[in-house]
């Protein structure tokens, strides 16, 4: 009855009614100073949790922190800590005695002194709750302290160890060692209760939980790296805060509530600001380019592809170029969301997850916003792209007909016109609700520079350009490439009733295969007559399983990129990652008939093709309904490695990077004084 009621039940928003879920902060802010750096001139942002990882951030001087979170009830324990630490008569022994060891006569003694400066609705929720949230043990409060107390007990008694004996030790390692076998028993426990019961209360959602949290080597291996670290008593204050029930020495012990640092904390308090809002809704209300640094947690691994995209559009409003963003993840790479091909990811995991005390999450990145404009796309259709019902029957019926009524043509560009030129006034209609996966390309588009050129192979109708219709003044030139010139033809129809006249312009509709022999020197004269310029970006959009010589194609496209360029690629996947299944099976007859390959080794061809030191590949696999069946679809992304500077938030290529490694190996060798090397 447990297992059902839990998983019918939103868990995370009943507790979020009711209480704040974190009552500590589960990301190692040690992490976050040695990679952030900040100084005194930094505006920085942050998801709040229980705020304790701003409040070491401020010890660093910042001119501002701004948090926010959806849980209002974070936020009044987070407002709870700064109105005290604002109280002018608070002395360190109170703070202590508040927060390290949950004094509650202490804590009713402040909250009177200073209940009158918090804001009335945390005044409200706290003056009931004050009084038993530390008489009752503040690392008992919320719901992760909540499971801690009804789970951690019962748990330890029942794979036989006593954490009481551990810590009239001082945690030292070598009892924890000698009695290391209950960490197999835990993991066998934590595997059978954490994906079901526990994970909500620890503020974890069903959609960050992989596969990998139904092996139990996975929290074995997890709990091994936490408790049988050497210094696991000196320095791991995140979970002996639960063993003991609170902090009980001041020397393991979050930063903010250690005496040397009280002064700087008390002095910076009044840099803090919250807001009950979304990550984008906070990014919408603060001026223009006034974050440096963001700290983003992990929230991105509970989000779609789209959800995503449209958060880093307010992330780049609101942020100086260059800015750095750090984020965690339950995953080790964010190849799943093909939005992140747009900035530069570097991945701190190998270096940092050793030394993080946490071990919670396997992933840490961070990138440098972009001084480029990132794509917005726009996913409603022009009108002039809509049809009526009877438009999109009559074009679905000729797509489904069609195998029963071709004339047999032989040339590839004769079976598309037969196939294409009955359904060119409904194709965009029709296809909308099938080829699901564009959007998602079309957010991997690239940081869009002034200047920027677009190749779409087998564009059509012009259906990509539509969705960045609020940024095609910024490119020189898009060439729209296929072989149906009835699809072309309503291609350029529609962008001359969607399109100003000066953006129209700068379109070309070409009708040539990618696979001719003069391909670039047919397609130089729209880049200049300087093929060597490129293309910044090439897109397929469900049109390379249509092309005979597709990996020719891939060839093709790989010699017309431009330094910073990239390919990319929106198809058809199986459903099994070799796609030998009885449903690939079916799905690949059913394609077939329109002249659609499917193919998983599309997917390793494609990365054999792009392969290279200075190349990023990455793919993304998902399955979306059609008609209430699942059909499998991928995204794959194959660009030049870029740097993005910290400085401007510019990028460089690899092949600049080539550049400067050699002029600063010439600069090495030759002595210029030192007013020079300046």
């Amino acid at each position: 009855a447990v297992f059902y009621w839990a998983k019918n039940v939103d868990l995370i928003s009943y507790i979020c009614d009711y209480t704040y879920i974190y009552n500590i902060c589960w990301e190692d802010p040690a992490v976050d100073r040695e990679v952030l750096k900040i100084t005194e001139d930094d505006v920085i942002f942050r998801i709040c949790s229980a705020g304790d990882t701003v409040l070491d951030y401020a010890i660093e001087g910042p001119q501002k922190i701004i948090v926010c979170d959806m849980n209002q009830h974070q936020l009044y324990l987070f407002e709870l800590k700064v109105c005290m630490l604002r109280d002018s008569a608070l002395t360190y022994e109170e703070w202590w005695s508040i927060w390290g060891d949950s004094d509650a006569d202490v804590a009713v003694k402040v909250w009177k002194r200073m209940r009158h400066t918090v804001s009335t609705d945390a005044r409200q929720w706290w003056d009931g709750r004050i009084e038993s949230t530390f008489r009752n043990g503040f690392a008992q409060s919320g719901s992760s302290g909540f499971i801690v107390k009804c789970f951690l007990p019962y748990l330890l008694w029942w794979v036989g160890f006593d954490s009481k004996c551990w810590a009239a030790t001082g945690f030292s390692h070598s009892y924890i060692k000698e009695n290391s076998h209950f960490l197999t028993g835990a993991a066998k426990w934590f595997r059978r209760w954490f994906p079901t019961i526990l994970a909500p209360f620890a503020g974890v959602p069903e959609n960050q939980i992989g596969p990998e949290f139904e092996t139990v080597e996975f929290y074995e291996d997890i709990l091994r790296e936490i408790f049988l670290d050497p210094d696991f008593g000196q320095h791991n204050y995140f979970y002996r805060f639960y063993f003991e029930g609170g902090y009980k020495c001041q020397r393991c012990c979050p930063r903010f509530l250690q005496r040397e640092f009280f002064e700087k904390l008390c002095a910076n308090s009044s840099c803090f600001e919250w807001h009950h809002a979304t990550v984008q809704q906070t990014m919408e209300r603060v001026r223009p380019h006034t974050f440096t640094k963001l700290i983003l947690l992990d929230h991105m691994d509970w989000m779609p592809n789209n959800i995503v995209h449209d958060e880093w559009i307010a992330l780049q409003r609101a942020t100086a170029p260059g800015a750095t963003v750090l984020w965690r993840s339950a995953f080790t790479t964010m190849d799943d969301k093909p939005f992140f091909v747009n900035v530069d990811v570097v991945d701190l995991s190998p270096s940092w997850y050793k030394m993080d005390r946490v071990k919670m999450y396997p992933g840490t990145f961070m990138a440098q916003m972009p001084h480029d404009q990132l794509p917005f796309v726009d996913p409603v259709p022009s009108p002039c792209q809509m049809a009526s019902t009877a438009r999109k029957f009559q074009t679905a019926a000729k797509m489904i007909l069609h195998p029963l009524t071709s004339g047999g043509e032989a040339a590839h560009g004769d079976k598309m016109s037969s196939f294409y030129a009955s359904q060119a006034r409904g194709y965009d209609a029709v296809r909308e609700n099938m080829l699901v996966a564009r959007p998602d390309m079309m957010s991997a588009f690239g940081p869009i520079m002034e200047g920027h050129t677009w190749l779409d192979v087998g564009g059509g109708t012009g259906r990509n350009l539509h969705f960045l219709r609020a940024q095609l003044s910024m490119f020189s030139r898009i060439v729209v490439l296929d072989i149906c010139p009835e699809l072309l033809a309503m291609g350029e129809i529609n962008a001359r009733k969607s399109f100003t006249e000066e953006q129209c312009q700068r379109i070309s509709w070409v009708c040539l295969d990618i696979n001719s022999p003069t391909v670039e020197k047919d397609l130089s004269k729209y880049l200049g007559d300087d093929i060597k310029r490129g293309f910044d970006t090439i897109t397929f959009s469900y049109s390379l399983s249509m092309i005979p010589k597709w990996e020719d194609a891939l060839r093709s496209a790989k010699e017309l990129i431009s330094p910073f360029g990239r390919v990319l690629v929106s198809d058809f996947d199986t459903y099994s990652e070799q796609g030998n299944t009885i449903k690939d099976f079916f799905l690949r007859s059913w394609y077939m008939l329109d002249g659609v390959r499917i193919d998983a080794s599309s997917r390793h061809t494609i990365s054999s093709i792009f392969e290279a030191d200075d190349m990023r590949i990455s793919f993304a696999r998902f399955q979306r309904k059609l008609w209430n069946i699942n059909i499998p679809h991928y995204v794959a992304c194959c660009r030049f490695k870029t740097e993005t500077f910290e400085s401007n938030g510019m990028r460089r290529s690899n092949s600049s990077l080539v550049l400067l490694d050699k002029l600063v190996n010439i600069k090495e060798t030759i002595d210029y004084g030192e007013e020079k090397k300046e």
